[in-house]
């Protein structure tokens, strides 16, 4: 028993180790600002009571949009032909939010009160939606992954049970997860007098939403193609084409908004006239709208893999310069008190990341996770994890 444990121990890739180091350092630190308390442990205060740990989440969120985009662009809008991406980005979609809950939970002051909003209920409040729409949002994502865990143990009958259920269940999680993409914007609106005009708007709403279908997009392609060299599965050029030839589109919507509004309100001298604010501004339109929109518009660029991965880099990096803007670097101090992470706010964010990783690793070593994708020959090891896996699953 012990020497079979080992065998399959050893099927997973090596950086999987160093994964592992750091979730359990991480969640070491996460442990002790539980037992301490955020005064003691963070640099979050009255003046920026929300601090690093909410613009991860906030970028996370929107990155984990890829699931529901895919979701609508497969069974709503009948692209089949990116099924294939399906089910590694479902699987991220939900570690994604999984690390959402888990960065909630040690952001609570009385963390062990996390389980009130579900008997207490808020009605009022944006966080009482995006707190049931993310928590109902996960157990749908668990819904749609969980054909690979029946498909791994080979119960057909609950798989054809599971699938019959699949539209309405993927029309439910479009909805939910639309409503607190854009909630989350919601939360900035009431934040007028600290938010930078450049940042706040009665849109953010919009703004939120439609921001996060090109950052999920960009991670779909992003995770397709290191999956080439870490498990020598990949989506084809075909598909990477098809989700790339939607990024000018899905950009360019959001940039014609983004600059209307400063137009509409008067604000658009704002952009140049702001010091540190307005090199912010534009470093996140620049580098992940405008860069991105042009790449993705040649259709040359669009059938490199190379190509495709630097454009989809552009992309999440500008989301991430746009969600940490809005949470944190465009927040204006108060009597020249400004905030910067604790040692122990950044080694739980590694933790939480790296346990990302290592689930999703071990989850597609031992599930039919790229099952539909393309085989490569780029893989860091010399049996794929997904031939692993359908050897598991053939009985070998």
């Amino acid at each position: 028993m012990v020497s079979k444990i080992i065998t399959q121990l050893l099927r997973l890739p090596r950086y999987a180790i160093l994964l592992a180091v750091l979730t359990v350092l991480g969640m070491s630190a996460g442990l002790y600002r539980l037992y301490a308390g955020l005064g003691a442990t963070t640099h979050m205060s009255k003046v920026f009571p929300w601090g690093v740990w909410i613009s991860f989440d906030l970028t996370t969120v929107a990155l984990s949009g890829g699931a529901f985009t895919l979701a609508a662009l497969v069974y709503i809008f009948h692209m089949r032909d990116l099924h294939s991406a399906t089910r590694p980005t479902v699987l991220f979609g939900l570690l994604g939010y999984s690390s959402v809950l888990v960065i909630l939970f040690f952001d609570l002051g009385r963390w062990d009160r996390f389980w009130h909003f579900l008997v207490y209920p808020n009605i009022n409040s944006a966080l009482f939606e995006v707190s049931w729409c993310i928590a109902i949002y996960s157990i749908i994502l668990i819904y749609e992954f969980s054909p690979v865990i029946v498909e791994r143990f080979g119960n057909n009958k609950l798989l054809d049970l599971i699938k019959k259920l699949t539209i309405p269940m993927v029309i439910a999680g479009i909805t939910l997860s639309s409503m607190h993409q854009s909630s989350l914007g919601t939360l900035f609106i009431v934040m007028s007098p600290r938010l930078h005009p450049l940042w706040h708007s009665m849109l953010l709403p919009v703004f939120f939403l439609l921001s996060s279908i090109p950052a999920g997009i960009s991670l779909i392609i992003i995770g397709s193609i290191v999956s080439e060299y870490l498990f020598g599965q990949s989506l084809s050029q075909r598909e990477l084409e098809k989700l790339g030839w939607l990024m000018p589109w899905t950009l360019g919507l959001y940039l014609a908004l983004k600059l209307g509004e400063l137009l509409v309100t008067e604000e658009l001298g704002l952009a140049v006239n702001s010091g540190i604010y307005s090199l912010l501004f534009w470093a996140e339109l620049v580098i992940g709208v405008i860069i991105p929109m042009i790449l993705f518009s040649i259709e040359r660029v669009r059938w490199s893999r190379t190509g495709t991965l630097i454009g989809a880099l552009l992309v999440a990096a500008g989301i991430v310069f746009n969600r940490f803007n809005a949470t944190w670097f465009a927040i204006r101090p108060i009597e020249g008190v400004y905030y910067s992470p604790s040692w122990i706010e950044i080694a739980l964010l590694v933790g939480v990341a790296s346990g990302v990783l290592l689930v999703f690793t071990i989850i597609s070593t031992y599930f039919p996770v790229f099952v539909e994708t393309v085989r490569t020959k780029k893989a860091s090891q010399t049996e794929p994890a997904a031939a692993q896996a359908a050897q598991v699953l053939a009985g070998d």
